[in-house]
């Protein structure tokens, strides 16, 4: 007989799966009907989203179980912040907070869709009753509240700043005053004025981003995940450098998904790390390949960690320009990682031998995970569909795919039928718990946009930062690469490429760089400060995995890494690299790719024969500075410094080789 407990556990265990199959069957039916307009359908799923991730809280706080991906080791690195203080004294009521604030989510969304005609049209004219501030305040304090259990206070600190500098503005000095917000304009600007946290940012995210991270839940729950990390051990079985370049690759697939470096480094690094560290890589080097390697997927098309989708609708261009616009410099740095971790194996002797042929049955038990993937690049690519409508094709083709798989592998039968209905609905249910924490981050960010740009804030500053920099383009290039680092420090990549964008790219477009490449530009530095110190999210998580410490782990992810902080200047120096032209964009990726190999022997000390002294260090330094940065206006300069480069790995060539690894 089962205890009230289990009873308790169970009932909410089968809400949940409701809500979470609901939320996605819904996205579906809207990506393939879309009856109403976006903003409307934003907040029907901010009100089931949210409450589906409180109601996963109230599991963990109230029964301690944590039994899907998306939330194991989700805020690991925020052990002792604030949030763990706060918890630590609220904890034996955290139960009922979370299942109170789920009801309270149901119950604000239904609110505004009783009233949406009228917060519409009417009341910005009529003006807003003291139940709408009442309302718009509690979702303020909702998506804040969110934001902090799900990723900590990084984020949650910057909601709070900015509302109290909205509110401040008459006593603030200089060029911050301002006339200043009623606790009335806030809940206004900030919900339910039908701005700020139902902005364009929220829009993004529960249409283009939610149905790529539903269907990432899917895939995974299909077993894609496995499918990967599978034949990425297959794989290190024939290669010399063993796993670690399946980790950097693995890492890179599943962090283009992800959005979130922290998250990506958890899923992936509990599997890879121990494998690097079995193969004999040293903790703090396993620890800083896969931290790096999953920072780096954010910037690879076609998902771009769904800053893609919102990079597109802030630009107002296709999608398709967005993932031609990040080929390059995405490949350009998964690259430099390949080339820099390859040099780190073979100068460390962490080599593995090869061991028999590859075994071609793993590779074919995944198979079927090409059509839905053919299907996706089909359908945006060639037929140049929204990401709306090809995530929902992708995502059908997958649930039809897995059907027809089952019932040719195992048999038609009526239990294969069940047993294919029931994964599919767990993948339904997946990725909508997997979408849910983000929910309420981009419901935050639309806050924080809204409190600066109502403020005039943003615009401040982007002129503050070009009056600094005297004009100055390089000057304003690296003041941006600052700022862009201190304001990405902690946050999920998505969310910090939003707040760069609003606050950094404006100043960089005035010294004429074009716009798409200053949002790409911002968004690179955005996503490194994931392993930049003193914050690097990604690190901390990677370190704790692979029982490293922190700032060896963080040094040793910045030498891997370093190309990344080169390559987003190249672009800027190499317009080609972003605006596709044949054949001047060929041979200038042809130079930069060497440059960054040049450049990757330089930050390791070792060209893949010999550890380099400083003199050889610093001639492989001055050739990557030429082929990255030299104006390329004409064939000979390319010419030029491909002939450098051969020279200098000529000349390194004929050096002594090393006779025993390095030991450090």
């Amino acid at each position: 007989m089962e205890t009230p407990t289990v009873t308790r556990e169970r009932a909410l265990t089968s809400l949940i799966t409701v809500i979470g199959v609901g939320l996605t069957a819904y996205m579906l039916f809207y990506a393939f009907d879309r009856p109403f307009v976006r903003v409307r359908h934003s907040n029907i799923f901010l009100g089931a989203g949210v409450a589906l991730f409180y109601l996963y809280e109230t599991k963990k706080h109230v029964f301690g179980t944590d039994d899907l991906e998306a939330y194991r080791d989700r805020d690991i690195e925020y052990d002792g912040s604030l949030t763990g203080r706060i918890q630590s004294v609220v904890g034996p009521y955290d139960g009922y907070v979370t299942l109170l604030s789920a009801v309270l989510a149901v119950g604000v969304a239904a609110y505004v869709e009783l009233n949406f005609q009228r917060l519409q049209f009417d009341a910005p004219v009529l003006g807003y009753s003291q139940a709408d501030f009442v309302v718009g305040a509690l979702i303020v304090l909702l998506v804040s509240d969110a934001t902090r259990r799900a990723y900590g206070m990084a984020i949650t600190s910057v909601v709070i700043a900015a509302v109290a500098y909205a509110m401040a503005g008459p006593w603030l000095p200089g060029f911050l005053g301002h006339t200043g917000m009623s606790w009335q304009d806030v809940a206004r600007f900030g919900a339910i004025g039908l701005s700020g946290t139902y902005g364009f940012i929220l829009g993004v995210g529960t249409t283009w981003v939610a149905i790529f991270i539903m269907f990432a839940g899917m895939a995974k729950t299909f077993g894609a995940l496995d499918y990967i990390l599978d034949v990425g051990t297959e794989l290190g079985n024939k290669l010399r450098s063993g796993v670690v370049q399946v980790a950097v690759i693995s890492s890179m697939a599943m962090g283009s998904i992800t959005g979130s470096a922290a998250a990506n480094t958890a899923t992936t690094g509990s599997f890879t790390i121990p494998m690097m560290k079995r193969q004999g890589v040293r903790e703090d080097f396993a620890a800083a390949i896969e931290s790096v390697a999953s920072s780096g997927g954010q910037m690879m098309p076609p998902v771009m960690g769904v800053a893609a989708f919102i990079m597109a609708d802030i630009l107002q261009v296709p999608y398709v320009r967005i993932i031609q616009a990040g080929l390059l410099p995405a490949l350009l740095f998964y690259f430099s990682v390949g080339i820099a971790v390859q040099f780190v194996v073979l100068k460390f002797g962490w080599t593995t031998e090869k061991t028999g042929e590859f075994d071609r049955s793993i590779l074919r038990g995944g198979a079927h995970f090409a059509i839905p993937l053919g299907v996706l690049v089909y359908t945006l690519v060639v037929l140049r569909l929204t990401p709306l409508s090809a995530g929902l094709y992708t995502a059908l083709t997958m649930v039809g795919t897995m059907y027809v798989r089952n019932l040719a592998v195992d048999g038609p039968s009526v239990g294969t039928l069940v047993d294919t209905t029931a994964q599919t609905l767990r993948g339904f249910r997946d990725g909508a718990v997997d979408m849910a924490p983000l929910v309420g981050v981009l419901a935050a960010m639309g806050i924080i946009i809204s409190m600066l740009t109502q403020t005039g804030l943003a615009q401040k500053i982007s002129i503050r930062m070009v009056g600094l920099a005297g004009g100055v383009l390089i000057a304003v290039l690296l003041m941006a690469m600052v700022l862009s680092i201190l304001f990405g420090l902690g946050m999920p990549t998505p969310a910090a490429y939003i707040l760069v964008v609003i606050l950094v790219a404006p100043g960089i477009i005035q010294v004429g760089v074009p716009e798409i490449t200053a949002h790409l530009f911002v968004f690179y530095f955005a996503m490194l400060s994931a392993i930049t110190p003193p914050v690097a999210v990604a690190v901390a998580v990677g370190a704790r995995i692979a029982d490293a410490d922190f700032l060896q782990t963080g040094m040793q992810a910045l030498r891997i890494g370093a190309p990344g902080f080169f390559i987003p200047f190249a672009f800027i120096s190499n317009p080609s690299l972003i605006f596709w032209s044949f054949p001047s964009t060929l041979l200038h990726a042809g130079i930069v790719f060497v440059g960054v190999v040049a450049l990757v022997a330089s930050t390791t000390g070792y060209d893949g024969r010999h550890d380099l002294g400083l003199p050889h260090r610093g001639a492989y330094l001055g050739l990557s500075v030429v082929a990255l940065y030299a104006p390329m206006t004409a064939v000979q300069v390319g010419a030029a410094t491909l002939a450098l480069a051969g020279l200098g790995l000529a000349h390194f060539d004929r050096l002594p080789a090393a006779v025993t690894p390095a030991k450090e």
